[in-house]
């Protein structure tokens, strides 16, 4: 058996890649590396299937990689699962450069394929250079210690069968097994970062220390080694301070100001709700401050008084407005109310609580209205003679800007607010001795 075959299996078995019996679906660009990659596979006896993407970014090219993609399918006798993108046209889109745009595409087709069609797990051809060429991106971009283990053998579904080996080992397995592959010529132009570093940054090491690459490879693994180490600590400290409430996390401001090194421990805590130091560092500037709010692409951070408060985005039209018509007795949606009408009755108890009020029927003028609050808006508390701005009346019971927007207003046609849902009723519509109707309210929050 080839040298590289035998390791290639140890690898395999040792690390518990996969199991044997395992259906792996392969990322074939037609590669010298996922060329090898596909025909190590077949030499191992592992059951596998194809997956080629075609970005149209070469021209004719592309159109080449495919087919030659598709030659070896049949080669193999193995199943090929194809796609042609516009990925220029998905970049600018949503906003993304090529390269995100062709990862995003990519690895959004390999996992429809792996669940439609029953691969337990997707293979990739990276290798032990690429995982020292991504180190030093992650390096120069910043990523923090997160980012310095490189690449890993394994991610969720996606496994790198070829990490342990370098460029040079799986060149020489394709030139000693005369394995056709497909040049990309893109890979030798250095406007991309990571070809600065391939055809660059990497020789001048070399050149400098011959055993670069399997003293990076150690270093990595160090590195690994010191990040869980680093994350169980940040977990730790993590827990003692977030308080989760609901579908919200506060953090006390105070624990923040204790952490020390405050920065990295923030940092750390923030990046998985998508915060990048930069929004950190604007964060800590502004941790004395009241109502700032900072955004990521999912979350948005408030500062409140004593806390900062944490909470996922949610996609709602603030002026959406609900109809609710007379004779109504029950809505579920947005939010769960119910209406009961009857005629007034000396006996009757009309006690209330946040939950439940009771108001004249005559004073409702249908279809009533369930909105979210506005800047503006009025209403008078009950027990008061006066109105008041909503927004005074928030902010005296101390509500977040995330409570706020999430308070819904019962209104009469005529944009006269009846009840701050959950919270305070409009002293108007209360049940005078005169009324001859009641409708009780009851909000199932």
């Amino acid at each position: 058996m080839d040298i590289l075959l035998q390791s290639f299996t140890d690898h395999i078995r040792e690390s518990g890649l996969f199991c044997p019996a395992d259906r792996i679906l392969l990322a074939v660009s037609g590669g010298v590396d996922s060329v090898v990659m596909t025909d190590l596979f077949a030499k191992a006896g592992y059951t596998f299937g194809i997956a080629h993407c075609n970005f149209h970014l070469r021209g004719s090219a592309s159109d080449s990689d495919e087919a030659f993609v598709r030659s070896l399918a049949e080669k193999y006798h193995v199943p090929v699962h194809s796609i042609s993108f516009d990925t220029k046209a998905f970049a600018k889109e949503h906003k993304l450069s090529i390269e995100e745009a062709a990862r995003k595409l990519r690895y959004d087709f390999f996992d429809k394929i792996a669940e439609q069609h029953g691969y337990c797990y997707i293979a990739t051809a990276h290798h032990n250079n690429d995982a020292i060429e991504t180190f030093f991106i992650n390096l120069i971009r910043g990523t923090g210690l997160t980012g310095l283990h490189g690449i890993r053998p394994v991610n969720g579904k996606i496994i790198r069968p070829l990490l342990p080996f370098s460029r040079q080992e799986i060149s020489d397995y394709a030139s000693q097994n005369s394995l056709p592959f497909h040049e990309d010529y893109t890979n030798n132009e250095t406007v991309f970062l990571r070809n600065k570093i391939r055809h660059q940054l990497l020789p001048l090491l070399k050149e400098m220390s011959p055993q670069i690459e399997p003293t990076m490879m150690r270093n990595m693994a160090n590195l690994a080694d010191a990040e869980q180490i680093f994350h169980e600590a940040i977990a730790i400290k993590q827990e003692r301070i977030f308080k989760v409430e609901d579908d919200k996390i506060s953090v006390s401001k105070d624990d923040i100001r204790q952490l020390n090194p405050c920065n990295t421990y923030l940092f750390e805590m923030l990046r998985q709700f998508g915060f990048n130091a930069t929004a950190v560092n604007d964060l800590l500037s502004a941790i004395d401050s009241t109502g700032r709010q900072f955004h990521s692409q999912t979350h948005t951070i408030l500062t409140n008084r004593d806390t900062i408060i944490i909470k996922e985005k949610e996609i709602r039209a603030d002026d959406t407005e609900y109809i609710i018509e007379e004779g109504v007795t029950t809505i579920t949606a947005p939010i769960h109310l119910s209406f009961e009408h009857n005629v007034t009755d000396e006996t009757q108890d009309f006690r209330t609580d946040q939950n439940t009020i009771v108001v004249d029927s005559q004073k409702l003028k249908y279809p009533l209205i369930l909105r979210r609050w506005r800047q503006g808006d009025r209403f008078q508390p009950f027990g008061m003679k006066t109105t008041r701005k909503v927004s005074d009346f928030f902010k005296d019971n101390h509500l977040s800007l995330f409570e706020k927007n999430e308070k819904w207003l019962l209104c009469n046609n005529d944009g006269q607010i009846i009840w701050i849902v959950g919270m305070r009723m409009d002293d108007r519509f209360k049940v005078a001795q005169q009324s001859k109707e009641i409708t009780t309210i009851k909000s199932c929050l």
